[in-house]
C-alpha cells in the first residue's frame, strides 16, 4: 500500500477507468455498518476540476446512504487497485454526481488486481490426479486466487497447467472458470498462524469467466476490500 499526491499517474488511471468502463464504488461507514454504491465513471474534466460519475441501475437509493454530512465520498476502484476521498461537487437528479479530484490516493500494489482475504471461508474445487479436490480459499483477486496447502497437502501442478473444471464457491454461489496455475510459493515456518511448520501457496489466473461472474466477483472483492477499510478507519 502506498499514499500518494494526484498526480499524471492519477490522470492516467482516470482515463483508463472511463476508457475500459470501470465500476467506481463510493462508501460509508456509520457504526460499524457499510453501506456501498456502485458508479461508472463517465468523464474526467481537469480544467474544471471534476469527476462526473453515473450511478449503475438500481443503485439511485444507495447514493443517499453514502454521502455524509461533510458531502466527502470514499471511493474504491477494483480494478485499479485504487482508493481516495473527494468531496461532492453535484448531484444531478440522483443519477450523477460531479466530484472534485482528490489530493492524494492510495496505491494499493503495482500488480494488475488487488488481493484480499475473504472474511467468511469460501472454497475452490478442481480435479487433480483424477479427484476432486475442495480446498478453502486463502485470497482473491478479480484475476484470481490462492491456496495454502500444508507440506503434507502438496500438490505438484506444473506452473501454466490450466485447469478447466474449477469451481468457486462464494457462499451460495458458485464460479465455474478455467485456471492457469501461475506459481507454487514455499511458505516458511510460522509465517502463518495456521501453518506453524509451513507449506505451499499455489496461485491461480482465471482464463476463462463469464460476464456475469466477473460482474458478482467485482462486487464481492469489493465488498470485502471497503469492510477492510472500515474496520482500518474504527481503530
Amino acid at each position: 500500500m502506498k499514499e500518494q499526491k494526484a498526480s499524471k499517474d492519477f490522470d492516467r488511471m482516470i482515463v483508463e477507468a472511463i476508457r475500459e468502463n470501470y465500476s467506481f464504488f463510493a462508501w460509508q461507514s456509520i457504526g460499524g455498518v457499510v453501506e456501498k454504491c456502485e458508479l461508472k465513471v463517465k468523464a474526467y474534466r481537469k480544467e474544471y476540476m471534476e469527476i462526473e460519475l453515473e450511478l449503475c441501475v438500481g443503485q439511485e437509493e444507495n447514493l443517499a446512504k453514502v454521502i455524509s454530512g461533510n458531502r466527502i465520498l470514499n471511493i474504491y476502484v477494483p480494478e485499479l487497485s485504487v482508493s481516495f476521498c473527494s468531496v461532492l461537487k453535484s448531484s444531478t437528479e440522483g443519477k450523477k454526481i460531479k466530484l472534485n479530484p482528490p489530493v492524494d490516493f492510495v496505491f494499493y500494489e503495482r500488480r494488475k488486481h488487488e488481493r484480499v482475504v475473504p472474511s467468511k471461508v469460501c472454497f475452490v474445487s478442481f480435479e487433480h490426479n483424477k479427484k476432486m479436490v475442495r480446498r478453502s480459499v486463502h485470497d482473491f483477486s478479480l484475476g484470481g486466487i490462492a491456496i495454502v496447502l500444508s507440506k503434507t497437502e502438496r500438490m505438484n501442478i506444473e506452473k501454466g497447467k490450466t485447469l478447466d473444471n474449477f469451481t468457486v464457491e462464494i457462499g451460495k454461489k458458485k464460479i465455474k472458470v478455467k485456471a492457469e496455475c501461475v506459481n507454487s510459493i514455499v511458505i516458511d515456518r510460522f509465517k502463518l498462524e495456521n501453518l506453524p511448520y509451513g507449506g505451499f501457496k499455489l496461485g491461480f489466473r482465471f482464463t476463462e469467466i463469464s460476464a456475469e461472474d466477473k460482474s458478482y466477483l467485482r462486487e464481492f472483492v469489493a465488498h470485502e476490500k471497503i469492510m477492510e477499510e472500515a474496520r482500518k478507519k474504527a481503530i
